[in-house]
């Protein structure tokens, strides 16, 4: 937690002498002050509207730089509580909404801080945005009732079929399928200002050892774009400086276009024949060590060895590290809070037990690399029929077969059938425990992956790119929302 940055005023001394003059501090200054003070003491809104005013204020001093800072940290503020809008009257509200049979016991224990997901900002308990639904993800009555209640499962219904089919003796990468995608960001111009430079960084496909022969079509408008960084990278960026001043009508308009094959996988892989790692391999080195979000400390690395026990074979230790983390529920998780509080993906998840795809994939990445097995956290979408949308998934390397995927997320899916037995539900979670369908769209290679190029000092979300990224040196609002409201994803088989 930051402390209360005082202000101090520094004597300057005169070149022809020992003559001094003080400077008294400007109202920007003075206000500047004040927001720190409520950002430490947790008062997160208070210091939210006073990082404002204060932006404000510095500019009408015409200090530009001071006011870009205080906006900045406007926005970390926000971002500490806008994943957090319930209080406590109004979440018990909803909860008694959503389940009017639980008893009052269970009630309780779904608002205790403990086993729910709140902060604390000015003097007040408030709770997460998916509260309601994590309760049902936790519980496999109310997932399953809601399923029945659907008539269906979502994505286990869709890729049971595939998980059932026997694999082709041999083959590892096979049933290829083609895709074409188009993004689309509409900006309405009235949200910018009518001069600056808006820097954008638009994600794309890149090449994996799944997706293959990539070919980006067209980025518009092209007069804009300044580079991009390959369909060979770790990360699939066009970055592109657009003059505000240029934008005509009522919308700033970008489109890219792109295509690609994505396989299915299917491993078959006999431990005895797994190679022995080499340690001095760069590749080996990145990918197992500690990283911003997937995290190999002492407790990382205990719990690994707790799990995996007396196991040394990195296969069988992958296996049963997956097991492990395919035990806990789907939970939906505050990512905007977790990257403004600093608390790395890989830690939320060891000690709470809650995680998403991305929380869940960070999390297995870190207890692999903790064992010395490389891993990374894949992202971009899933194109399951009917429910496309964000998704992350792991992938961990094994000398002698390669890297090896797996989807938690898309496993835990069997959880949520109201008709599937016990062995159906393992079939389906042993399926994506080395193989993985072909309904994906890979923009990175991992987490945490820098911008090309650097963004410079500014306060992103940007461990992930599955929408764009700005920045905007005369915006006086935080440009990465318009993006999230504004910005479009389609891809389709061809």
């Amino acid at each position: 937690m930051k402390r209360i940055v005082l202000l101090i005023l520094f004597v300057a001394i005169l070149a022809a002498g020992c003559t001094s003059q003080k400077t008294s501090p400007s109202q920007g200054d003075a206000l500047y002050a004040q927001a720190e003070s409520q950002y430490a003491l947790e008062n997160y809104h208070a210091a939210a509207d006073l990082y404002e005013k204060t932006s404000r204020q510095y500019r009408a001093e015409g200090n530009a730089a001071k006011a870009k800072e205080a906006l900045n940290k406007a926005s970390l503020s926000a971002r500490m509580f806008v994943e957090f809008p319930y209080n406590q009257s109004v979440m018990a509200a909803m909860i008694d909404e959503a389940y009017p049979s639980a008893s009052a016991g269970q009630k309780e224990t779904w608002l205790s801080c403990k086993t729910g997901q709140c902060i604390t900002s000015d003097g007040e308990t408030l709770y997460f945005t998916d509260t309601v639904g994590n309760v049902r993800y936790h519980n496999s009555d109310l997932i399953r009732n809601a399923t029945a209640g659907m008539g269906k499962t979502p994505f286990y219904d869709e890729m049971k079929p595939l998980t059932a089919t026997p694999a082709t003796e041999g083959a590892v990468y096979v049933n290829p399928v083609r895709w074409e995608g188009t993004e689309t960001l509409r900006i309405p111009a009235g949200l910018l200002p009518k001069n600056g430079t808006f820097r954008l960084w638009v994600p794309l496909p890149v090449e994996s050892p799944s997706q293959k022969d990539v070919t980006i079509i067209s980025v518009e408008p092209a007069q804009y774009v300044k580079s991009q960084t390959g369909t060979d990278a770790d990360m699939g960026l066009t970055y592109l400086e657009i003059p505000l001043e240029s934008v005509k009508g009522d919308f700033l308009n970008i489109t890219a276009r792109f295509r690609y094959m994505q396989y299915e996988v299917r491993y078959t892989i006999d431990p005895a024949k797994v190679g022995t790692y080499n340690s001095s391999d760069p590749e080996y080195q990145k990918y197992t060590a500690s990283g911003k979000n997937i995290v190999v400390s002492p407790e990382m690395k205990a719990k690994a060895l707790s799990i995996v026990g007396n196991e040394t074979n990195p296969y069988l230790q992958a296996e049963k590290l997956y097991w492990h983390v395919v035990s806990h529920p789907y939970s939906h998780v505050p990512h905007v809070w977790l990257s403004a509080s600093g608390t790395p993906e890989s830690v939320y998840m060891l000690r709470t037990g809650y995680g998403d795809c991305g929380t869940q994939s960070m999390y297995f990445a870190a207890l692999c690399r903790s064992l010395g097995i490389p891993a990374r956290a894949i992202g971009g979408y899933q194109l399951v029929p009917g429910y496309a949308g964000t998704h992350f998934w792991s992938e961990y390397y094994l000398p002698g077969y390669g890297w090896i995927p797996n989807d938690v997320t898309i496993a835990e899916g069997a959880e949520w059938s109201y008709e599937a037995s016990d062995d159906d539900r393992h079939q389906y979670k042993d399926f994506y425990a080395r193989n993985l369908d072909p309904y994906r769209y890979i923009i990175q290679k991992d987490v945490d992956v820098p911008l090309t190029p650097p963004a410079g000092n500014v306060v992103m979300f940007d461990m992930v790119v599955q929408s764009p990224k700005a920045v905007c040196d005369t915006c006086d609002t935080d440009p990465e929302f318009e993006m999230l409201e504004n910005w479009k994803v389609v891809v389709k088989k061809v």
